[in-house]
């Protein structure tokens, strides 16, 4: 594109030119007419391709966009799943609290029913043994025995069944 000074200076040449050479004047103007089309075609040119630019920038923009889109849904998802799975590993280990508890209260308890057991046939035991040198009765000592020896597996099969 030519600067406003060239233009002003071939307008007053070409006033100078009608008067002295038309030839010239006819040169000139075809001049003046190639250097315009070439500029209308270089400003079509740039139009095309800033057009173009314009409709690539478009193009990266909406798949930015779908792309943006499909990372927020997997997220989305992600963190629905991962939401889940601390839910489930929190009831899992909630269970996992709650058998070991009760298996701790039936260990616990048939501990002391165990030591129950033997306090009482200990007893039974130094009872049995005091029995006979107090009285005389051999068969009531006798009974004794095995009346505490059935108390005994009874409170065992109640024992076994708990």
């Amino acid at each position: 594109m030519k600067d406003p000074c060239s233009v002003w200076e071939e307008t007053i040449f070409l006033r100078e030119s009608e008067v002295y050479d038309p030839p010239s004047l006819i040169n000139l103007l075809e001049n003046r007419k190639r250097t315009i089309l070439k500029t209308i075609q270089d400003a079509e040119e740039r139009y095309k391709e800033a057009t173009e630019k314009l409709q690539k920038a478009r193009t990266r923009l909406q798949q930015a966009k779908v792309k943006a889109d499909e990372i927020r849904i997997n997220g989305l998802a992600q963190l629905d799943k991962e939401q889940r799975d601390l839910v489930d590993a929190a009831d899992d280990d909630l269970k996992t609290l709650e058998d070991s508890k009760n298996s701790t209260i039936r260990f616990e308890k048939q501990r002391a029913i165990e030591q129950v057991r033997q306090q009482v046939s200990r007893l039974a035991s130094e009872r049995a043994l005091e029995s006979p040198n107090s009285r005389s009765n051999n068969e009531l000592h006798l009974r004794l025995i095995d009346y505490k020896i059935g108390m005994l597996k009874s409170m065992e099969d109640i024992a076994d069944q708990n």
